[in-house]
Formats: structure tokens, C-alpha cells, sequence
């Protein structure tokens, strides 16, 4: 008889046990949206100066004017395309804008002929920067990454008439009236980050 009343306490317990353990659920919904990110950074040399002051320079041109460091973030693949407008300086005077020159190296995690692809990658295959838009840097194998990933610096060359660069040196142009005048000229290159 204990052993019975044992069982029947014990199973009124659980039953009355679970009349006092209901419960109610609800749910939280989250979304989560990923858009696409791309940025693209000059982290150094914005501003860039060529100095012509001696007959060498004006011969051979500058192979070195200076470098600006870019970096690049983006969530997908990406190609980098750079154009700018004639110098233009005192009077009507212009230099023709293929007289600068520009050549890439990377010093983030993706290399060139890897993550990307560039084409002027040394003084001897510069690129004469033109008035249309033109590719400097493209896709490789996949270069969406971070900003480590993706930097590079830009390498500056002017009247050196290497890779595309325009083929007459500045005192050629001078004397065949291309350039009109000496003095001070100006420029902006742009440089257009853009997703594949």
C-alpha cells in the first residue's frame, strides 16, 4: 500500500508540476543586409610638382617626380581607371597631358599578375596618361579586399617618353611650338575606382 500511495503522490506531482511549467515563446527576426562597399583612398602625394631647370631634364625628362599611395576597399571585384586634362599654364599655353607618365607597384596583400593585372609595372613601360579614361589597374584572379589587401603606389614620370608617353622630349616641343611658353602649368588626374 506505501508503494501505491508512493506512485500516485509521485503522479500527482509531475502532473501538477507540469500544469505550473508551461511556457511561451517568441521570436525575435533579424536581417541582416550587406551592401556593396567600395572606397577608394589616397593615403600619400596628393600633390605632385615637376621641376624642369636644367637642359638634361628638359632632354631626358623626370623618371622620378614622386609617388601617391592608393588603397582600395571593396566587397567585389574591381578595375581602376585614371585620365586627366592637358596642363594648362600662362596665356593659352598648354602641355600635352601624355607628357606624364605613370607606372604601379603593389605593397598590399594582392600582387600584380596575381589579384590584379597592370600593365606598367617599371619607368620603361609607363603609361602616357591620356584625356579619356583608360585602365590602370584591373581584375586578376579576384581583388575584392581590404584596404591591406589592395594598395598600391602610383609612380610618377613626366617627359621621359617611355612606354606611351608622348615621343618628343619637352624641349622638342618647345621648339616646335606644341608647348608655347615656359612658366607654370597646372593639371588634375583623376583616378575612377569602379566595380566589375
Amino acid at each position: 500500500m506505501k508503494t501505491i500511495t508512493k506512485i500516485l503522490i509521485l503522479a500527482l506531482t509531475l502532473q501538477t508540476a507540469n500544469l505550473f511549467a508551461q511556457t511561451d515563446v517568441e521570436v525575435v527576426n533579424f536581417t541582416a543586409v550587406l551592401s556593396n562597399v567600395l572606397n577608394l583612398s589616397i593615403t600619400a602625394g596628393a600633390d605632385q610638382t615637376a621641376t624642369f631647370d636644367t637642359p638634361l631634364k628638359y632632354n631626358a625628362g623626370l623618371d622620378i617626380v614622386g609617388v601617391t599611395g592608393v588603397t582600395m576597399e571593396s566587397t567585389t571585384n574591381w578595375k581602376l581607371s585614371i585620365n586627366g586634362n592637358n596642363f594648362t599654364g600662362p596665356g593659352a599655353a598648354t602641355i600635352p597631358i601624355n607628357n606624364l607618365g605613370v607606372w604601379c607597384s603593389a605593397t598590399g596583400v594582392h600582387t600584380i599578375g596575381g589579384e590584379v593585372v597592370c600593365t606598367n609595372t617599371a619607368l620603361a613601360t609607363s603609361r602616357g596618361i591620356t584625356v579619356a579614361p583608360q585602365d590602370l589597374i584591373t581584375n586578376g584572379t579576384g581583388n575584392a579586399g581590404a584596404a591591406l589587401d589592395n594598395a598600391f603606389d602610383l609612380h610618377w614620370t613626366m617627359g621621359t617618353m617611355q612606354g606611351t608617353m608622348n615621343p618628343a622630349s619637352i624641349f622638342a616641343q618647345l621648339a616646335n611650338g606644341t608647348i608655347a611658353s615656359v612658366g607654370t602649368f597646372t593639371t588634375v588626374v583623376t583616378l575612377t575606382l569602379t566595380a566589375l
